[in-house]
């Protein structure tokens, strides 16, 4: 068995997540199931919606193919790995579904949980069929020749960032402003309490923008949106260098996630405000910021990967800290959930929660890795256990 620790079992708690989180969605509500409502017996429907049917298989079939490949990647076999997908993701599935009684927006049903356990069996053959074909082996061949033992909550981390990127940041490439809606939920939850007037200043129209607008004035915020976007590009940059062994893997690496944070952010603003204005959030200060990200990833070629892992927590701590003086406009977030052509993309705001927690798990990462130790490993040409640089 491999040394290497695979990125497949992250991604598959955050696949179950997803599906927790928009099958549960939108989480209000909660009430006790009566008695003469509640059933162990899912119900059959006497009408079904097209596209929840195609949504139930589509939802789950990730689900299936990435658990399936977790399993053949710890050493199961192929029929083991299957049965242990399929029965794990109809179950999951089966708990869900009794959830929905004690939702009122939601109406469990015996069709979603046959199709969602069909939606796993279809990911599992895939899985299998990638497997037979030698796929999944060529991957973990390559992977150990390019990458360290450690390097699976990391691809995992790069591959979750361009998800955040899909619900437009308040400046390009600007993810993990947190504080604001932490505090806006504090406020929520204190509601009609003498706790609330910690939170709240004494005009509440001003919560949104006196801090931004005594501390950042209008000369400044070209500079921060071009310090924002470089420390936006540079955080992912910092991550796929702190796992990646060759060089040229690392130049591959960089110039892939400077296509993906333009395109993604380009995709994000199409959708969400129209193909017209795809390129609108390209300004001078996010062009600059750009450029300068990408010279910076530059730098960062030929450095061991404890000082890209160290050069990363500083990147992630300024874009945390940058972000934060960007101003937040609470009818933007509104305007945005009511536009249909976005929502599709935004997976009931789950995408902003990407955007909004991704830096905070990324800088936890890359501490982990500054401080732990990295194992030794084969050489890739089969020689003695070295060292990694």
């Amino acid at each position: 068995m491999s040394l290497h620790r695979s990125s497949a079992w992250p991604l598959t708690w955050v696949a179950a997540a997803l599906i927790v989180y928009a099958s549960l969605h939108p989480w209000t509500g909660w009430r006790w199931p009566e008695s003469q409502v509640f059933s162990w017996v899912l119900p059959k429907l006497g009408f079904e919606v097209a596209n929840d049917l195609v949504a139930n298989i589509l939802g789950y079939l990730p689900f299936g193919l990435i658990m399936c490949l977790a399993h053949l990647r710890s050493g199961r076999g192929p029929v083991v790995a299957a049965l242990l997908t399929v029965l794990a993701g109809s179950a999951m599935s089966y708990v869900i579904e009794l959830t929905q009684y004690t939702i009122p927006s939601r109406v469990p049903s015996i069709t979603d949980w046959m199709l969602n356990t069909l939606g796993m069996a279809w990911g599992a053959l895939a899985a299998l069929t990638l497997h037979a074909l030698g796929l999944v082996e060529a991957w973990h061949h390559l992977r150990e020749r390019w990458f360290i033992p450690q390097a699976g909550h990391g691809l995992a981390l790069l591959s979750m960032w361009p998800l955040g990127l899909l619900f437009p940041p308040p400046l390009p490439l600007g993810q993990g402003q947190l504080l604001p809606r932490v505090r806006l939920t504090l406020v929520e939850w204190t509601q009609d309490t003498p706790l609330q007037a910690w939170l709240l200043p004494a005009d509440p129209l001003t919560m949104w923008a006196s801090f931004h607008s005594a501390v950042v004035a209008s000369e400044w915020r070209p500079l921060v949106e071009a310090l924002t976007t470089t420390a936006g590009l540079l955080a992912p940059m910092c991550v796929a260098c702190a796992v990646a062994r060759p060089r040229t893997l690392r130049l591959t690496l960089l110039s892939g996630l400077v296509l993906l944070a333009i395109g993604a952010t380009a995709f994000s603003t199409a959708l969400n405000f129209g193909p017209t204005h795809a390129f609108s959030w390209l300004t001078v200060p996010a062009s600059f910021g750009l450029l300068l990200g990408a010279l910076g990833a530059a730098g960062l070629v030929g450095r061991s990967r404890k000082t890209c892992a160290a050069l990363g927590v500083l990147v992630v701590l300024a874009l945390i800290g940058l972000i934060h003086l960007a101003p937040v406009d609470p009818y933007y977030a509104q305007t945005l959930q009511e536009w249909e052509n976005g929502r599709f993309i935004r997976f009931h705001g789950l995408s902003r929660w990407f955007g909004l927690l991704w830096p905070f798990v990324a800088l936890i990462w890359l501490i982990g890795r500054l401080l732990g130790r990295e194992t030794h490993y084969p050489d890739a040409h089969g020689g003695q256990p070295r060292m990694p640089s």
